[in-house]
C-alpha cells in the first residue's frame, strides 16, 4: 500500500472513532437526563417568540415550583387540559399559586398552582424539534439507504447513497414544510387597507410582501406588520409569503451540494506510480 493510501485509510479511521465517540456522548447525554426526570417538549406555537420559535426542542427538568419567579421560562399543563404550554413565569402570588405569559400574545387566563407544572426549561435547541417530528420519514429512509447500500455494487454504493438521502430529506421537506412558514396573528381592516402581523415559523427566513405595497423580513420567531394598501387582481387585501435568502445562504447551499461528490473525487484520486523502463 503507497503512503497515500495508508494516509486516507488513517483518516477514514479517526473519523470513525469521532463519529463513534460523539454518538455515544450523545446518547449517554440522553439518558442521564431522562433517569434524572428530563423530558423534551417540541415547540408548535410562536407565542415565545425569538425565544423558542416553532420547531424548537425544549430541554425541560423538574423544579421546586417555591423557587420560580417572574421571567422563569417553564412547562405546565393548564388546569382541566392535558395539553403542555411553555410561557414565562408573570407573576407570583402570597398562597403559591402564579400567572404566565408567552413573550407575543397576553397574560394567559388561568391561574397555575404546583401540580400544573412539569418542569422549568433548561435549553433550547432551535430546530431540532422539527427532526423529533420528520423521525417517522428520516429513520424509515435511513433503513432503505441501509439497505440498498448492501444490496448494490460497491462501486454504486456512493450515487445510490447521495440519490436516496436527497430523496428523503425532500420527502420530509414536502410532508413537514420545516423551511419557510408564517403565522398571522392579526389582520386589522382600517377603511380601504389592513395591517396585518405575522410571526415567522419556519427555518428561514421569510419575506411577507403586500400587493404593489409594502414587504417586510422576518427570522424564526420574530414578528412584522404590513399594511395592505392595494387589493389584488380578485379585489382581495392579500399577503404573500416567499423565502428571503441572502447570497451567502445560495452559496452556502450550493458548496453543500457539491461538498459529498468533492469528497468522494478526492478521497478516488490516486497516485500515479511511474512506469518502470522495459528494456528488448
Amino acid at each position: 500500500m503507497d503512503d497515500g493510501g495508508a494516509a486516507r485509510m488513517s483518516v477514514s479511521r479517526w473519523a470513525r472513532i469521532a463519529a463513534t465517540v460523539a454518538v455515544t456522548s450523545f446518547l449517554a447525554l440522553l439518558v442521564s437526563w431522562r433517569i434524572d426526570g428530563g423530558r423534551w417538549v417540541h415547540v408548535e406555537s410562536p407565542s415565545m417568540g425569538t425565544a423558542a420559535p416553532v420547531g424548537s426542542l425544549l430541554w425541560v427538568k423538574p423544579v421546586d415550583t417555591e423557587t420560580l419567579a417572574e421571567g422563569d421560562f417553564i412547562t405546565f399543563r393548564p388546569p382541566g387540559s392535558d395539553a403542555l404550554y411553555s410561557h414565562r413565569v408573570l407573576a407570583v402570588y402570597d398562597d403559591g399559586s402564579f400567572t404566565t405569559k408567552g413573550d407575543i400574545p397576553g397574560p394567559d387566563p388561568w391561574r397555575l398552582t404546583a401540580a400544573d407544572v412539569v418542569g422549568e426549561v433548561r435549553m433550547t435547541w432551535w430546530g431540532a424539534g422539527w427532526l423529533v417530528v420528520a423521525a417517522p420519514v428520516l429513520l424509515g429512509g435511513f433503513a432503505i439507504v441501509v439497505a440498498a447500500r448492501a444490496a448494490v455494487d460497491p462501486a454504486w454504493r456512493f450515487p445510490v447513497t447521495m440519490v436516496l438521502a436527497a430523496t428523503v430529506v425532500s420527502i420530509a421537506v414536502s410532508v413537514y414544510h420545516p423551511l419557510i412558514g408564517a403565522q398571522r396573528i392579526a389582520f386589522s381592516p382600517e377603511g380601504s387597507t389592513a395591517r396585518a402581523t405575522y410571526v415567522g415559523t419556519g427555518l428561514l427566513p421569510v419575506r411577507l410582501t403586500t400587493h404593489h405595497g409594502e414587504s417586510a423580513i422576518l427570522a424564526a420567531g420574530e414578528v412584522g406588520t404590513v399594511v395592505v394598501r392595494d387589493p389584488d387582481e380578485d379585489g382581495r387585501l392579500e399577503v404573500t409569503l416567499e423565502p428571503a435568502l441572502p447570497m451567502w445562504w445560495w452559496a452556502v447551499l450550493v458548496l453543500g451540494c457539491l461538498a459529498p461528490a468533492a469528497v468522494r473525487t478526492a478521497g478516488d484520486r490516486r497516485p500515479r506510480d511511474s512506469a518502470p523502463a522495459v528494456s528488448h
